[in-house]
């Protein structure tokens, strides 16, 4: 995506201009150009995950409900998906390496508006350079940029909306200030953490009003909430909305939030007493006191602006504040957020012998959260399969499964794609499986040869997989074993020909 600019007369140059927002400089096609430039070394590695199989399960999510909706040709057979703006993008080509593509582009969005937020620093070109790569090169950001399209997204909104943000607390500018609100309002629908980040900008209006010395007229009190409000509703309203469909649809207006695809509710920290959360506190100081890039970005305002330090700190809480919550906020997804607060949250005009201190600051953030994010599981997966240049078993399987699969004809393998999604998203068309959405799931559930030919069976049944559920110890009557792996079972009605080559 591509930051629209602000369109103000012309006028000249001068040396306070550097700490307002330079968006009004270039046109889109410039902005676009240049995102597309930032955009290259995440592509690269996006493009090489693909070559060596690599699916995030959430891609695997999102590509499987785009085919289903593209082969259906009905956007509600995706029933009450969350969220849905990463899944509408990539219906427009739903292919497993079409996620990563717009995640890349999004990243590069992201590394471009960082790039020329550094200029009112002061700091030389050099060192404005090295500090780029230092937080760029990393397996947290490249993973991101890369394997998790809805969290890259909704940062790259979150970045956007917080230059016009700025323009609007900080200068009056009211134009700033509706394109905020709406591009948050817009978050919302990629991911829920951005509402909240709305939230919480809203409420911190006042505390930024006063680190930049507003008026205290007597109307400043109104010029306040005002501003809170243009910077809260558009989100207030699309969270809202959005939670009253569910509730008319399926009766539980929070559906959206704990759907198991959604990730919103963490299931291990949801249920957990209050008590023992306490415990929590000290993994997530730990957390923050591996980010010295960030501590030395406070400790920089707290030296040339000390009101802007409360903000910022209500900003860097809330992360923590959220997975105290029992909601769901991956470790890579809050390492990239505290390395984009530190870098936006930098001062303007620092002194130059402060450029390689950032730098070394940078590089030692990235080595620490490194050795945090390499501890999660997939993450860690990800990480050796491009160091090895090895592909896992598992993706191989994977795609020799959906290679033969895609040979059935239309809805003959009776499928659950709460369970088979990775397998949908392999095939690159959800046509040869009869899916939960489908009006003939429940009969062919309960009467498999009379519906359907084939049917797949995980190994390792998801919650809510109702198929693998019912067949996971045999096949129904009338069907024969036809292939299996460590993680699937495929079974085929005894008329039907074999798509695993069993005679």
């Amino acid at each position: 995506m591509v930051s629209p600019g602000i369109s103000t007369p012309a006028r000249p140059p001068q040396p306070q201009q550097t700490e307002e927002l330079r968006l009004v400089d270039l046109t889109w096609r410039g902005h676009l150009a240049r995102v597309l430039l930032f955009s290259f070394p995440f592509l690269a590695v996006a493009l090489m995950a693909h070559r060596l199989a690599f699916l995030s399960n959430t891609h695997a999510h999102i590509v499987e409900k785009a085919l289903l909706a593209a082969d259906r040709l009905r956007l509600e057979v995706i029933g009450f998906l969350y969220p849905p703006l990463p899944f509408l993008t990539v219906l427009v080509l739903p292919r497993p390496w079409m996620p990563s593509v717009l995640a890349s582009v999004a990243a590069g969005g992201i590394a471009w508006l960082l790039w020329y937020d550094l200029e009112r620093t002061g700091l030389p070109r050099l060192w404005r350079m090295l500090l780029m790569v230092s937080v760029v090169v990393t397996p947290t950001a490249l993973y991101l940029a890369t394997q998790a399209y809805p969290e890259v997204l909704a940062l790259h909104l979150v970045v956007v909306a917080w230059h016009y943000y700025n323009n609007f607390v900080r200068y009056g500018h009211t134009f700033s200030g509706f394109v905020a609100g709406l591009v948050l309002g817009l978050a919302f629908y990629a991911n829920f953490h951005a509402f909240l980040y709305a939230l919480l900008l809203a409420a911190l209006v006042p505390l930024f009003r006063r680190s930049t010395n507003c008026s205290q007229e007597p109307n400043e009190r109104w010029a306040t909430l005002s501003q809170m409000l243009v910077t809260a509703f558009p989100a207030l309203w699309a969270a809202a909305s959005w939670t009253y469909i569910n509730w008319v649809f399926t009766g539980n207006p929070f559906t959206y939030l704990a759907e198991p695809a959604a990730a919103v509710i963490d299931p291990m920290r949801w249920g957990t007493p209050l008590g023992e959360r306490v415990e929590w506190l000290r993994d997530f100081a730990a957390e923050l006191l591996a980010q010295p890039l960030l501590l030395t970005v406070l400790a920089l305002n707290a030296w040339r602006y000390p009101r802007r330090v409360v903000p910022l700190v209500g900003l860097v809480s809330l992360p923590s504040l959220i997975r105290l919550a029992g909601l769901s906020y991956s470790l890579p997804f809050a390492l990239g957020t505290y390395t984009l607060i530190a870098l936006l949250a930098l001062p303007e005009r620092l002194p130059r012998w402060i450029g390689p201190l950032l730098v070394i600051f940078a590089v030692l953030q990235g080595i620490s959260g490194t050795s945090l994010v390499v501890r999660e599981g997939e993450v860690s997966q990800w990480e050796r399969v491009l160091t090895t240049q090895r592909a896992r078993t598992s993706d191989l399987e994977e795609l020799a499964l959906a290679a033969a699969l895609r040979q059935a004809s239309p809805r003959s393998i009776l499928a659950d794609d709460r369970g088979a999604y990775r397998i949908i998203a392999r095939t690159e068309s959800a046509r040869p499986f009869l899916l939960p959405a489908d009006v003939e799931f429940a009969t062919a559930l309960a009467q498999p040869a009379e519906r359907v030919r084939y049917v797949l069976v995980s190994q390792l049944a998801a919650k809510g997989d109702l198929v693998s559920a019912q067949f996971q110890q045999g096949p129904p009557p009338g069907f024969v074993v036809d292939g299996s792996s460590a993680s699937w079972v495929v079974y085929r009605h005894r008329d039907a020909p074999s798509l695993l080559g069993v005679p």
